[in-house]
């Protein structure tokens, strides 16, 4: 049995190897883009464990359940999704992001400068444009894109601006 999780592990390092040195789209991260588009303009988690000022982590994990049948893991928070992403054997860390790559400004790890003193996260769309909860009116919408969420979270609130792809 040993044996056998070794050679899975070896499988996994190679193949998130290929993907990062390729900077190529997976399956996984194609459909949750898909499913993200069709909560545009939508409550994704109107079951409201957080408020909508807080809701980014519920509303994509709820996204990500439409999309996989499972969240990502974290519960509403930003913090804890940011630990559950790095251990998670379905998610590598990328620099280069792409469409349905998950964007995370944890809440806790840096950050809270400026007034800004939570951190963000939703799912890289097309052109750059980047869907998530906004804190507004608990829409699921593309209020940033890559360069505003920089602005906002990297250079003035200083959080880290990390990317995720799932590879399978």
């Amino acid at each position: 049995m040993n044996y056998l999780l070794k050679i899975l592990e070896s499988l996994v390092t190679q193949l998130k190897s290929i993907i990062v040195t390729k900077n190529l789209q997976t399956e996984a991260s194609k459909k949750l883009y898909e499913v993200a588009k069709t909560f545009l303009d939508k409550d994704a988690s109107p079951k409201d464990l957080a408020t909508d000022e807080y809701g980014c982590a519920e509303s994509l994990n709820a996204v990500c359940e439409a999309a996989w049948g499972e969240p990502i893991g974290g519960g509403v928070s930003t913090y804890r999704m940011y630990y559950a992403l790095l251990n998670h054997k379905k998610f590598v860390e990328v620099t280069s992001p792409l469409a349905g790559d998950i964007i995370l400004s944890p809440t806790g790890i840096g950050g809270g400068k400026n007034g800004i003193k939570n951190g963000h996260t939703g799912i890289v769309s097309s052109n750059g444009k980047i869907m998530s909860n906004n804190s507004d009116n608990g829409l699921w919408q593309e209020k940033y894109d890559l360069w505003s969420w920089r602005y906002r979270y990297v250079q003035l609130g200083e959080y880290k601006m990390l990317y995720y792809r799932r590879i399978f």
